[in-house]
């Protein structure tokens, strides 16, 4: 065996166990053993780049493709390791000319992609990105950085398919478990993420913010048994925990438990931060309380900051009602409705303050809706029947 082709076989036994020192010094006695030899240069740039030796990585590479012209990986290594050193214009050059090479190139597609995305240009770097893909579909971090630029672009049931195959690829990292969660979340999907972020859950136990952010999800994707018992262990693992304190109240709550919602939502709002929870726990606390007065001024404050917020407009709504405010309630039914519109309680309330204030055909408009939307309510099939006589 000649003295090139010992330093390279120790070299690369070497390399492999991750010596990269001893490596490194068995493949430079191996490029002066044969100055010419492109195998040498090579491997002595690759040994270099991985100790973070970039300038003579950058000039073991030149010379690898100066000695062998189709050595189109020395190319693309060539670009990763200038935009190591932070000459991005160089870099992107150098990886076109690997690409000129080959088109398919994996290495240099997902380094331009870093490149383009680390300048912003996110149409870019899913183009690139998308061609690593399809030359080697086996890339969950290629898939990941996908998905991510995918959604940073709102392109969120694309960031879905991406986050998910990675997920395939390396379900255990939990990274992509949350970026899969939260695209699924930004498009509603909330039983999907609620599965998700099961599995981070138990990857992560004991972790109060991980497992909050599930019973929100199981909270919305309207699992209301699922997310109490997921807030309870919120609540073991941090008993401090205000908004998971807060949510379990409005459970609670929305079950008719008056006593339990009150114990929860009276030790969560002195932890809440000013905003929507803290709002809605001391608006429900007053009304609870019998202070009708003062939760009708908190729900208002808290549909100010927040038009949407459908249980303040609910609760609100029902106080108006109770209290014969017809045309208030009215208002306040008829923009629940608007909100809710495949939920039948607002039409029903509404057919009622409407035949209340003498609106004949407003109210029989507003209980066939209800009737559309839940066929088999006795109770407003009578009133209707009543109401055409």
């Amino acid at each position: 065996m000649g003295e090139l082709q010992e330093h390279l076989n120790v070299g690369l036994a070497l390399a492999l166990s991750k010596r990269w020192d001893e490596a490194c010094r068995e493949f430079e006695a191996a490029a002066e053993a044969d100055p010419a030899d492109a195998e040498a240069q090579f491997q002595w740039g690759k040994a270099s780049q991985a100790l973070g030796r970039y300038p003579q990585a950058e000039k073991a590479y030149r010379r690898c493709v100066e000695l062998d012209g189709s050595r189109v990986e020395a190319r693309a290594r060539l670009g990763v390791v200038l935009a190591q050193e932070g000459r991005r214009d160089e870099a992107l050059a150098a990886l076109k000319d690997a690409l000129g090479k080959d088109s398919g190139n994996v290495m240099a597609l997902n380094a331009a992609g870093d490149l383009h995305m680390t300048a912003g240009q996110l149409e870019d770097a899913a183009r690139v990105w998308e061609r690593s893909l399809a030359s080697q579909m086996g890339q969950a971090e290629t898939a990941f950085k996908l998905g991510y630029v995918l959604e940073s672009l709102g392109r969120l049931e694309e960031a879905v398919q991406r986050y998910q195959a990675a997920h395939q690829l390396n379900p255990r990292r939990l990274p992509v478990l949350l970026a899969l969660a939260g695209a699924l979340e930004g498009l509603q999907r909330y039983g999907e993420a609620a599965l998700v972020l099961a599995d981070a859950v138990a990857q992560r136990p004991g972790e109060a913010a991980m497992t909050l952010r599930w019973a929100r999800a199981l909270e919305a994707a309207g699992d209301a048994g699922a997310a109490e018992g997921a807030l309870r262990q919120v609540l073991e693992e941090d008993p401090l925990q205000a908004e998971a304190a807060a949510r379990l109240g409005f459970i609670c709550a929305a079950k008719g438990d008056g006593t339990e919602a009150e114990k929860w939502l009276q030790t969560a709002a002195p932890g809440l931060a000013e905003g929507t929870d803290k709002g809605m726990a001391e608006a429900w606390l007053a009304q609870h309380a019998g202070r009708s007065e003062d939760a009708m001024r908190l729900y208002r404050r808290v549909l100010e900051a927040d038009p949407g917020q459908a249980p303040a407009l609910e609760a609100l709504a029902a106080i108006l009602y109770r209290r014969s405010e017809l045309s208030q309630a009215l208002e306040a039914y008829t923009r629940l409705a608007d909100l809710k519109p495949a939920q039948a309680e607002a039409f029903v309330r509404m057919g009622s303050l409407n035949l209340k204030m003498g609106r004949r055909d407003a109210a029989q408009a507003a209980w066939e809706r209800a009737l559309q939307l839940e066929p088999g309510n006795t109770l407003v099939r009578k009133n209707l029947s009543i109401l055409k006589g």
